[in-house]
């Protein structure tokens, strides 16, 4: 996942106003137009699974 700024002449372009927006893939993620770049990332932070939470090992 990557936040990019999107507007109406971005490939892809911006699905609501310009602002930043997270990708996953060409997917546009739920959640933006964030106002900048940190604020987006923040949130792609609070969606990734904590790696001190325990549960099994994927090895």
């Amino acid at each position: 996942m990557i936040p990019l700024f999107l507007d109406k002449t971005t490939n892809p372009p911006a699905p609501q106003e310009a602002g930043w927006y997270v990708l996953s893939g060409s997917r546009i993620l739920d959640g933006g137009p964030f106002t900048s770049e940190q604020e987006a990332l923040l949130w792609v932070d609070s969606r990734q699974p904590d790696p001190d939470a325990g549960g099994q090992s994927p090895f």
